[in-house]
């Protein structure tokens, strides 16, 4: 394992922590009326063991080829044509899906696809056993659900000393309005006959995927078009033939020509329009009170692995309907300054980093800038409360902390200490909370 982090012994943790949270129990997976509410409960740790042969095993492992040719600048960091974006797959690491037999909690399904996945999580866990897996139920086997849902993604937490980030984090987006996965933890298990026989990797969380299943429960439609941007400098012009965009947008459905259509609109106009055009019109391709929901919390958590400043982790869907683009949180394990050790103090006032055209016309006009002041104003007396967090710690940190045990006793005086409160998530919010109330006292 590869988590280098600073371990004090706590004082104190487990008390205080059970005495608050209880594990849930929720009907098991095979039971008839298994809902998505049954499977994604915070406290809840489920178990999870892939099965795979020898030769899917080495089939799964990374492959190192060449790289893309986005870098770090304006292009964001783009893999090559038609691969996957991010650091890693900037360097040509790339992943394959490969057979595999899953069984959660009791209930086998066979022949599912499994893969490897992430970047930033992905190069600090290689090495490890523990690196982040993509598992479709449905890609060899139709028909294959847990819940209704076909693909499951579980996180590594590998940058996460108290494993608890990214998992209240998007809890933080959806208690705001704004939409983001729903998450759970399992323990994860290998088994590949003739190297491990059930070799528990780790305590991992799991992340509903965003998908038509995701699109469909939050937007009541499955149409629509799903994209993945990767770029410091979101919608700006780069031509009108769809080539020039797909590799940055990285669409997840296929796209009509319409909606390629569309999203090259968008670009021109956020390129070209003149200021009172920009701001008349914007609404018309922006759900506006969604995106100032969604920007309020990004802003709040300080995420700098984002749109904010990195160009990455977030979808786009552009409803079929109102043709409005809509903005979904993904990979949160930066939030609350575990990005580069990111200060409390980050300014609530023109929060991004570099030549974001799109945030500063959109940040310009007054409609928008009013109603994301307005949602941060209200969700820092409500949503944001750090008294808030510490209920969310309390009641996640006793279910988890066995499974963390049993990967490696080595990781708990860390963990005790962020569950405690004495490091970590819970004086981050605190002085995270005191430092928004005042910025928005000055309501520039």
């Amino acid at each position: 394992m590869l988590r280098i982090f600073p371990m004090r012994i706590a004082a104190l943790v487990l008390g205080a922590c059970l005495a608050i949270g209880a594990v849930q129990q929720p009907l098991p997976i095979n039971a008839l009326t298994f809902s998505q509410r049954d499977f994604f409960q915070q406290n809840r740790v489920w178990t999870a063991q892939l099965t795979l042969s020898e030769s899917a095993w080495n089939e799964l492992q990374p492959r190192y080829g060449a790289g893309g040719s986005g870098g770090f600048g304006p292009g964001g960091m783009l893999g090559s044509d038609g691969a996957r974006n991010g650091v890693a797959a900037r360097q040509g690491i790339e992943f394959t899906y490969v057979h595999a037999d899953l069984e959660m909690d009791g209930q086998r399904f066979r022949d599912v696809a499994v893969r490897y996945k992430g970047n930033g999580s992905f190069m600090r866990a290689r090495g490890s056993d523990k690196i982040s897996l993509k598992v479709d139920l449905n890609k060899f086997v139709k028909g294959q659900k847990i819940a209704g849902l076909t693909t499951i993604n579980f996180q590594n937490n590998i940058t996460d000393i108290g494993w608890m980030n990214e998992v209240l984090a998007y809890q933080l987006y959806r208690d705001a309005g704004a939409h983001a996965p729903r998450t759970s933890y399992a323990k994860v298990y290998i088994t590949v006959p003739g190297r491990y026989t059930r070799h528990y990797i780790g305590l991992y969380s799991i992340s509903e995927n965003v998908d038509e299943n995701f699109i469909e429960d939050r937007f009541g439609t499955r149409k629509g078009a799903i994209l993945k941007p990767s770029t410091r400098t979101p919608f700006t012009w780069m031509g009108d033939t769809w080539p020039s965009y797909n590799q940055t947008y990285d669409p997840k459905t296929d796209l009509t020509d319409a909606e390629k259509a569309r999203i090259i609109e968008f670009c021109r106009f956020v390129s070209y329009a003149n200021d009172a055009q920009f701001a008349a019109r914007v609404s018309e391709y922006v759900d506006i009170d969604a995106f100032a929901r969604y920007f309020a919390v990004l802003v709040w958590i300080a995420n700098a692995d984002s749109l904010l400043q990195i160009g990455q982790n977030y979808y786009v869907f552009l409803h079929p309907k109102t043709n409005k683009l809509t903005f979904i949180a993904w990979d949160q394990d930066g939030s609350f300054g575990n990005f580069r050790n990111q200060a409390a103090d980050w300014t609530i006032y023109y929060p991004w980093n570099g030549n974001n055209t799109f945030l500063g016309r959109i940040y310009n006009v007054e409609a928008f800038r009013t109603t994301y002041l307005a949602r941060m104003a209200e969700l820092a007396k409500t949503t944001f409360k750090p008294e808030r967090f510490a209920d969310q710690v309390a009641s996640i940190a006793p279910a988890i902390r066995p499974a963390i045990a049993e990967e490696g006793t080595q990781w708990l005086p860390g963990f005790d200490q962020v569950a405690s409160g004495q490091a970590g998530l819970l004086p981050y919010v605190k002085a995270r909370a005191s430092f928004v109330t005042g910025e928005l006292a000055k309501r520039q």
